[in-house]
């Protein structure tokens, strides 16, 4: 007996695939693979067939009436199971049709005094397959027709003996014989919906979590390009601010030298004219050093801005304190009023005024210091406390990929990444070190360390 479930048999070109959506199709076209399998299961079966004659299991049923003196000869048993098992092969694609010439077998078998070989052999086979292979209304009929003949059978039993014992050894006979390759095949083909339900289920669930990776790594490269797009914009911006500043050291420079070949030699005044020129020529090398380190990729020309410089602190912590920020300044060396690089100048005042913004941003009614110092080149240092809540962007340490969260303010993806990557850009662009993140006291703290780069011959 074939157990083939609903989901192996439709894999194998069926007409409709069955889904959760479409109950599963058993009609399907007969493929070569199914053509073996039928006939080796039509062969075992008249073998096994064969063996149940030959050990004598005929004459199951008492013969009554004038049937009773039918007796055919053996080969005539052998030529009905040859029959029945011819039936087998059209179990697949005629499952009703098949069942119901098998009952004409049947029949023949039971007038003759009924054998196993056909009852259990070929009876059970095409019962089995009918169930399992025709839709919900012809099982319907079929549970109806077997719980009917079944019933019929115990009960004309129980009258002919009128004893209640043989109406049930009747009613458990019919049930082994008709009942239960239907219970077997509707059992078999519920596991099997099941089963394919189950595989339909993964499958979405794989399918899901497969367009989740790609909107994560979609949304990551849209954040890394975001990023760069940040970076890229920075590096214009200092960029036209160190133009202007080289700009103005040639202006003076051809003004200068200009006005000494105009006029008439003079050894003071033409020596006054020659220092001004090499003060503006070394500048202009500093400047120019700096912007070689810094153009490293074509952008497009934008409208210029006035270049932001250290001197311009006291004017963003003027701003900031307009804003109703509580900032106050550590400049015990005036370094702020000090002439320095404009390159260096200009990192300075973007990475003070990008800290502050994130302070007002991020925490804000706390107190912020900024302190400036000078060792090992000009160090800027911002830091104001901690708010109630704070977060990691990520679970590295890197302090970079720190950022607060104000327990009333909802911060983007964006938020602190890109503010923190172009003060780090800017500062490294020049040589510089920067660093940003929570200390042990609570406390947020960044500093940019840039060289104080004094001019030279």
């Amino acid at each position: 007996m074939s157990t083939e479930s609903p989901a192996s048999a439709s894999s194998r070109g069926p007409l409709r695939a069955w889904t959760p959506l479409r109950a599963w199709s058993p009609l399907r076209a007969w493929t070569g693979e199914d053509l073996l399998a039928d006939v080796l299961g039509a062969v075992v079966a008249f073998v096994v067939g064969l063996v149940l004659l030959g050990v004598g299991l005929v004459d199951l049923v008492q013969q009554v009436g004038p049937l009773g003196s039918v007796d055919p000869e053996p080969w005539w048993r052998v030529a009905l199971l040859a029959v029945g098992c011819l039936l087998l092969l059209a179990k697949r694609t005629h499952p009703l049709l098949a069942l119901a010439a098998g009952l004409a077998v049947v029949a023949v078998d039971l007038v003759w005094g009924g054998s196993l070989a056909i009852l259990l052999v070929v009876l059970w086979e095409l019962l089995f397959e009918a169930v399992l292979r025709t839709g919900r209304t012809a099982r319907t009929w079929l549970w109806t027709a077997a719980a009917t003949l079944t019933l019929a059978v115990a009960v004309a039993a129980g009258e002919a003996s009128q004893e209640l014992r043989y109406f049930v050894f009747a009613g458990l006979q019919m049930a082994g014989v008709v009942v239960m390759p239907m219970w077997w095949a509707d059992n078999v083909r519920q596991k099997s919906e099941l089963a394919d339900l189950e595989r339909a289920r993964a499958d979405e669930a794989a399918r899901a979590a497969d367009l989740e990776r790609e909107r994560a790594a979609d949304q990551a490269r849209i954040a890394a390009l975001d990023r760069h797009e940040a970076v890229q914009a920075e590096r214009a911006a200092m960029a036209r601010d160190l133009h202007d500043v080289i700009a103005s050291h040639l202006s003076s420079i051809a003004i200068h030298s200009g006005a000494a070949l105009a006029l008439p030699p003079d050894a003071g005044r033409d020596r006054a004219a020659l220092e001004q020129v090499r003060e503006s020529s070394v500048a202009s090398l500093t400047e120019m050093r700096s912007m070689i380190e810094l153009l490293r990729a074509d952008v497009a020309p934008e409208p210029l801005t006035a270049p932001g410089r250290l001197d311009g602190l006291g004017e963003l912590v003027r701003t900031a304190r307009s804003a109703g920020d509580d900032v106050t300044v550590d400049d015990p060396q005036q370094l702020a009023g000090r002439a320095v690089p404009a390159a260096v100048g200009q990192a300075l005042h973007r990475i003070a005024q990008e800290a502050l913004t994130n302070a007002r941003k991020h925490a804000p009614g706390e107190p912020v210091t900024v302190a400036l110092d000078e060792g090992a080149g000009l160090t800027l240092r911002i830091s104001n406390p901690l708010p109630s809540l704070w977060v990691h962007d990520a679970p590295s340490a890197h302090a970079a990929q720190r950022r607060v969260v104000h327990p009333q303010r909802e911060v983007g993806p964006l938020s602190a990444g890109t503010g923190l990557a172009t003060m780090r850009e800017r500062a490294e662009g020049l040589g510089g070190t920067f660093t940003a993140g929570p200390t042990a006291d609570r406390t947020w703290h960044v500093e940019a360390r840039l060289p104080a780069g004094r001019e030279s011959a």
